[in-house]
């Protein structure tokens, strides 16, 4: 099954998930025109090493020199299949939740995911020297958010059946559950791939994407009106 389009936006262009796409392939393209020995040197000064992260104090000169790391890291990657498949899930799923979330609110939540996968991924390799790169764990949590806010949205699906490519309509919960299926599958196996960074993304969305909702209309004139009230 591969999903090949997403909800489409009602209320205009999703402006801040193609700037996402947009920023990521600017990256890899300025990775390119370096080569692959400087892009290497890159990944260690701006990718996420859990190493010296998990050494971090508060308050310190190197807190505020690495913590930034968190971020940039999400939009480095170690060749264009990793980057393509992260950018096609992106614009999947994060075409219509930016159109559910709002753009500001979509954009503090895509990298609010992106963090605290990183939080997720210090946690479980502490002692990681490799610097960890990649959109995934940012992408993981538009997935988790997605499955809260439409988890019955329609996905256009290419699915084989009976040897025959047919496109279908699934429900966004049966991708996403495929999805984390295979996340759990690969944390199992072990291997370079940081599974914990995509299941902790996915859990800070899935939990936390409510914090980025904007409020109903009704709740919204109510508070209005208290505040003029005072």
């Amino acid at each position: 099954m591969i999903p090949i389009r997403g909800t489409p936006a009602k209320r205009g262009w999703p402006w801040v998930t193609l700037g996402l796409i947009a920023a990521n392939l600017a990256v890899y393209a300025y990775q390119l025109y370096i080569g692959p020995q400087a892009a290497g040197d890159l990944f260690v000064q701006k990718g996420a090493v859990a190493d010296q992260l998990s050494r971090l104090k508060l308050l310190s000169w190197r807190t505020l020199m690495l913590l930034p790391t968190m971020f940039s890291s999400l939009f480095l990657h170690a060749g264009l299949v990793h980057l393509l498949g992260n950018l096609w899930f992106l614009w999947i799923f994060g075409e219509a939740l930016e159109d559910d979330l709002g753009r500001g609110r979509f954009l503090a939540f895509y990298l609010f995911c992106g963090f605290f996968a990183g939080i997720f991924h210090v946690l479980a390799a502490s002692r990681l020297t490799a610097p960890l790169i990649g959109a995934s764990g940012a992408i993981a949590g538009v997935l988790g958010g997605y499955l809260v806010r439409l988890p019955k949205a329609p996905i256009r699906t290419l699915v084989f059946w009976r040897l025959k490519p047919e496109t279908w309509q699934v429900p966004a919960f049966v991708l996403l559950g495929l999805w984390l299926a295979l996340q759990f599958y690969g944390l199992r196996q072990g291997g370079t791939v940081a599974w914990m960074a995509h299941l902790g993304g996915f859990l800070t969305g899935l939990l936390t994407v409510s914090l980025f909702t904007p409020l109903k209309p009704a709740l919204a004139k109510k508070r209005s009106g208290r505040g003029r009230r005072k």
